[in-house]
């Protein structure tokens, strides 16, 4: 209830001070100040923090003794900052179906009650997953969390998966600024989904902004959802359940990248071979708190080429401690080699163009072949890129990234993972897990067929 009429009031009974500082604000800036959520919402501070956490003698919310940021919800520790957040975000928060200005759209979501598999197309998923299968109903963590199915929020003192030091707190802030910022130079906050420049808990190698050049599109971090970087916003794309989320792409996709990216997601690429390259990846800003498990950081974790044989001339091809995650996805060879050098690394029979028609194409970095922005990996048969995509241009091909293969927020499986690679194992018994010939690992790495 305080939620919902704090969407009707900024000011607290009796707070002339904040009723004078709004005041001379209009004075000075003569216009409304919103404050929250920039480019893709209209909130003003009061939607969000109360001074003295009451109005008019009743609660707004949040605990007895006043909550945590001054938040109008009941937050204890920064742990908890996520049960404030899906308020809004989550299908059954009660905010959930409200109109937000200024365009009248219902906030996207990331925890939904709607169960989904990955025989589902991803505009029924959403770009990042969501949280529902870490989190309960309540949004408390529950048992599945400690399977990693997503980012455990509420979680406290734990280390990332290829980290180097715990997080004492994790929760949404921990990643995003809540905020925003309409200012593509702002040193603290990307625009791009708002992420943080220095994550909350990252590592030393933390400090990651995002390339904003209109010149170099293919560069650039984009998303279609939101004011900042495009003129559409979402609101209208719903998953099974007939809630609002961010897709990976809208309309209907033909196969060809360049047609398809107009209703797309990108992620910018470029050269990323150093701890703070110019051109930052958005594996480079995972990796800041994850940096084990990138290459240009770790650079033992490859590639390591192994001693010329008399099949293989160049030697039988680089050998990998980690999957790559800058890594240029070649057909025929390896990066820099002809086609015949050596046996090659991929076998993508199975990842078709029925598959990326069916909104199934797997998410990688645009490349800077293509003039407009691309978010899925190709096939080598169709569209403008045929004959090029697995041809270096500048460096910058499509490449392989953390979210190629796993959801950034959460999903039905374990390990963030796209697709099911767990099977009921006996403890003890060390049989391998089966991968179906036409999913995960072998649409890339075809063995099986």
């Amino acid at each position: 209830m305080g939620l919902r009429r704090a969407k009707r009031t900024v000011l607290i009974k009796g707070s002339v001070f904040v009723a004078g500082a709004l005041f001379l604000s209009s004075i000075l800036f003569s216009g409304t100040a919103h404050a929250i959520h920039k480019g893709a919402g209209d909130l003003v501070c009061g939607n969000c923090h109360t001074m003295h956490n009451s109005q008019g003698g009743s609660s707004l919310g949040g605990l007895a003794d006043g909550s945590l940021i001054l938040l109008r919800g009941p937050v204890s520790t920064r742990a908890e900052v996520h049960k404030f957040c899906l308020q809004c975000h989550a299908s059954n928060g009660v905010n959930a179906n409200v109109l937000q200005p200024p365009r009248n759209v219902k906030a996207p979501k990331v925890w939904s009650s709607a169960a989904w598999t990955s025989d589902d197309a991803f505009n029924l998923i959403g770009s990042a997953g969501n949280f529902s299968p870490e989190l309960d109903s309540t949004w408390n963590a529950t048992t599945a969390s400690m399977l990693g199915r997503g980012h455990s929020l509420g979680a406290t003192n734990v280390t990332p998966p290829g980290g180097d030091a715990p997080i004492a707190e994790f929760s949404c802030i921990n990643c995003h600024d809540p905020h925003g910022t309409a200012d593509p130079a702002n040193a603290n906050i990307n625009i791009f989904r708002n992420l943080r420049v220095n994550p909350t808990g990252a590592s030393a190698y933390s400090g990651i902004k995002f390339v904003n050049n209109p010149t170099l599109p293919y560069r650039e971090h984009h998303s279609y959802v939101g004011g900042v970087n495009g003129a559409y916003f979402g609101g209208t794309e719903l998953d099974g359940g007939g809630n609002v989320i961010w897709p990976v792409y809208r309309g209907t996709l033909t196969g060809d990248p360049v047609t398809d990216s107009a209703n797309s997601n990108s992620y910018g690429t470029g050269w990323d071979d150093g701890l703070y390259p110019a051109v930052a990846t958005m594996s480079r800003w995972c990796a800041q708190c994850h940096d084990k498990w990138h290459e240009a950081i770790s650079t033992t974790n490859g590639p390591i080429w192994g001693a010329p044989t008399a099949e293989f001339a160049a030697g039988p091809g680089p050998d990998w401690r980690r999957h790559p995650v800058n890594g240029m996805t070649p057909r025929a060879a390896a990066q820099g080699c002809a086609a015949t050098c050596h046996v090659s690394l991929l076998d993508r029979s199975n990842y078709n163009l029925t598959l990326i028609q069916a909104g199934k194409g797997l998410p990688v970095t645009a490349s800077s072949y293509y003039s407009a922005n691309a978010y899925y990996l190709p096939t080598d048969t169709t569209g403008a890129g045929a004959g090029l995509m697995d041809t270096p241009v500048n460096g910058d091909n499509h490449k392989v990234f953390c979210l190629s293969c796993h959801f950034a927020h959460g999903g039905p499986y374990n390990d963030n993972l796209r697709w099911d690679y767990t099977q009921v194992v006996s403890t003890g018994d060390q049989t391998g897990n089966g991968v179906p010939v036409t999913k995960g690992c072998q649409l890339c790495h075809n063995r099986g067929g």
